[in-house]
């Protein structure tokens, strides 16, 4: 007993000299520049692979909250996630959406787009949302050292700060719009909390730990499993107000047994009381951040019971009950790291050992958590993000102390587990507990050299990793590249073919998404008027170019986005052919150097609509379509937007079927049509069913939808009447 007074004494003595040593803002300064460095981190190359959507889980609350704006109404509708993490996002768009629109850089919010799971036409959207997440995720980083220090001393809080800043898997869920960032750091409020109510007992810290525990689950349903936290700080206050008496010694004469018994019933009522006022403040935290489960619980629960089936054995990134081989697999490597998961089962023992009250309430997150989702079929990795966070404590425990140890392998722990307990549960050593290691910041003494040495070696890896996805996001997403270069190489009216999803913008209907473009030769994409191919690793299974695709290359390769490594780039390996479209292509011409207005129609090619495109075709049905790509060089600009129109007449002149649209259905309009270009317009002409067999003239020209006044059209310099040209006779049979 003496031995561990006197062990504890010196301990709290070098604190205190340290302290004195050590301004208390010098502490708060690095803090700060750690969390101000997470923050930078997480903030690096934080548009990644936008207008593309690398998380799948991003979209939903983005549609969640574009339609709360459009409609007004605060209700999500589906809560398969709860509702906190979409409130706070709700704000902060609705905030940046009032801004864009006083500039001008948004339309009416009735107008805008969906987001689908693969494109966005709001990327600024995406962007201050992923803000918001970088954000919870740096202040994580400061929570995560307010836990340590307080739980066992200022460089623990510093080393765990380190390991949240520069864990990978934190930072990249950092970078995207989901709930797990927010409901991890409410996870870790609420455990910091708990470590209050069993050190200290008081009403506030059961008040506050409860709201916590229940903003988490409101952001998160599985969460709300931290609540386990504060049962378990309870019971362990309880069970040291049981044994405490006024002096804080452990006695075992009768007189002291008489005392504890007196004080049961009040002890009893005292806890449960609290106890009732965390699990109110639960409520009234879960109510805050998802009142429809009040409002319409209806929804809610369906919500809940849709989430618990995504569970079922699909999806997910491991499967199977119980599959502990995945989990240790994804701490191994992913989550954690073998140096990290050392650390944390190092870390963990010394707890035990050394403040098993700590180490209990630690696992009465850590254990619960991870086997109730060890027993579902289905296993979503994220899950374990808030488990990730509290591996902060034990790493950073295994760090301070193997360090002391090492430089002071004599100074060890002396006396009865009874002494220790003693020494812990009296008045002045709970005091003492928070500040048993001393400050970081003095003197280079051997055991902060050694502590920093133990810190930098564990951290390194993860580190090394973390630094490798800021280089990548730096570089910027390979098919964000390819958009660049499009805009600055492909001219206007060109179409592509690609094995990617167009992004809906002003130009998305020269880009068509094809399966598979080794499925037709180069012949084939010029018939159907395309002069650029796309391909995409995430089509062939492999960042190697497939033998296949060489013969796509014939008429030149010209350009390459991406690397063979396949840790290079971010987003897929991208190549990009050209397919030697000329006007040399075209099938049917006119009989001279035919005008329309300001450009030279060089003619069209002609077939049927089959499930690929264009089709070959002499004949054609009534109730099929007639495929028409027609061929323009821009010669001359147009002053006003015209609309191109297709006719089929009948041998009277009777007009039987016509198609009169903008080019590129109103997304690419003559006015915006440049000199020089090539443009190649999808002209497809519907055939009714009702449509007699026979020969039809199919004519084209333009006109102003405003007035229906009709340009000029020469062929050889000679005006043709009705300003239209006779194209082909379209045979229609039975």
């Amino acid at each position: 007993m003496a031995a561990t007074q006197k062990s504890i004494g010196g301990m709290v003595a070098a604190e205190h000299a340290a302290a004195r040593a050590s301004p208390r803002y010098a502490i708060w300064a690095l803090i700060a520049v750690i969390t101000l460095a997470a923050l930078g981190l997480r903030l690096w190359g934080i548009r990644q692979s936008l207008p593309y959507i690398e998380q799948p889980d991003e979209p939903n609350p983005i549609n969640y909250v574009v339609e709360m704006l459009r409609t007004g109404d605060p209700n999500q509708q589906f809560f398969q996630k709860p509702s906190l993490s979409i409130y706070i996002l709700l704000a902060v768009l609705q905030l940046h959406y009032m801004l864009g629109a006083a500039a001008r850089l948004y339309g009416p919010i009735e107008a805008m787009l969906i987001t689908t799971h693969t494109v966005t036409t709001i990327p600024e959207f995406f962007f201050w949302g992923r803000v918001v997440s970088a954000s919870i995720g740096a202040l994580t980083v400061a929570t995560a050292y307010g836990f340590g220090a307080r739980a066992w001393g200022r460089r623990t809080g510093i080393v765990g700060a380190l390991f949240v800043t520069t864990m990978p898997y934190h930072l990249r869920f950092s970078q995207f719009i989901t709930t797990d960032v927010t409901a991890a750091w409410l996870v870790l409020l609420c455990v910091s909390a708990s470590l209050l109510i069993m050190r200290e007992g008081r009403w506030q810290a059961y008040l506050v730990a409860g709201a916590f525990a229940g903003l988490a689950a409101s952001a998160k349903y599985n969460a709300g499993v931290v609540a386990l936290t504060i049962a378990a700080a309870a019971a362990i206050r309880f069970y040291d107000e049981l044994r405490q008496v006024d002096s804080g010694r452990w006695t075992v004469d009768g007189s002291q047994r008489s005392a504890t018994v007196h004080r049961l019933p009040s002890t009893v009522i005292h806890t449960l009381a609290r106890v009732t006022l965390a699990a109110l403040a639960a409520a009234l935290g879960f109510l805050v951040g998802t009142p429809y489960a009040l409002l319409r619980w209806d929804q809610v629960g369906g919500g809940i019971v849709r989430q618990w089936g995504n569970y079922d054995g699909r999806n997910g990134h491991y499967r199977g009950e119980w599959n502990i081989a995945g989990y240790a697999d994804f701490f191994w490597g992913t989550g954690l790291g073998p140096l990290a998961c050392i650390a944390v089962l190092v870390g963990l023992a010394i707890m035990l050992r050394r403040d098993w009250r700590l180490g209990v309430l630690w696992l009465s997150f850590g254990m619960p958590s991870l086997l109730i989702h060890l027993s579902r079929p289905t296993h979503f990795m994220q899950n374990m993000l808030p488990l990730l966070l509290l591996c902060a404590l034990p790493v950073g425990v295994a760090v301070i102390e193997l360090a002391r140890w090492l430089v002071r392998p004599g100074d060890r722990e002396t006396g009865r587990p009874g002494d220790r307990e003693a020494a812990y549960t009296s008045a002045d050593a709970v005091k003492q507990k928070r500040s048993l290691s001393p400050s970081l910041l003095v003197s280079l003494s051997p055991s902060l050299l050694v502590s920093l040495s133990l810190a930098l070696l564990i951290l390194l890896p993860t580190t090394l990793t973390s630094l490798a996805r800021a280089r990548e996001l730096g570089a910027g997403d390979t098919r964000s590249q390819l958009l660049a270069w499009i805009d600055a190489y492909v001219p206007p009216g060109a179409r592509i073919a690609a094995e990617m999803a167009p992004v809906p913008n002003v130009q998305e209907p020269r880009w068509s998404e094809v399966e598979v473009l080794t499925l037709h030769d180069l012949a084939w994409y010029r018939q159907q008027g395309f002069a650029y191919l796309i391909a995409s690793s995430k089509r062939w299974g492999s960042l190697e170019l497939p033998a296949d695709y060489l013969s796509l290359a014939a008429a030149g390769q010209l350009a390459e986005f991406g690397s063979r490594e396949a840790s290079g780039a971010l987003g897929p390996r991208i190549i990009v052919f050209s397919t030697g479209l000329s006007a040399a292509d075209v099938q049917v011409h006119p009989s001279g150097q035919l005008m329309v207005g300001g450009a030279q129609l060089l003619g069209l090619n002609v077939g049927q609509v089959g499930e690929a495109g264009l089709e070959s075709a002499e004949t054609y049905r009534a109730g099929e379509a007639l495929a028409l790509r027609s061929f323009w060089q821009v010669e001359q600009p147009f002053p006003n937007d015209l609309f191109i129109f297709v006719h089929l007449l009948d041998a009277e002149g009777k007009r039987v079927a016509q198609r009169d649209s903008p080019p590129w259905q109103g997304r690419f309009p003559t006015s915006s049509w440049q000199p020089g270009s090539l443009i190649i317009d999808v002209n497809d002409l519907y055939l009714p069913p009702t449509l007699p067999p026979g020969q039809y003239r199919l004519v084209l020209g333009m006109f102003d939808p405003a007035s229906f006044a009709r340009p000029l059209v020469t062929l050889d310099g000679v005006p043709l009447p009705e300003a239209m040209v006779e194209i082909m006779i379209v045979t229609v049979i039975p």
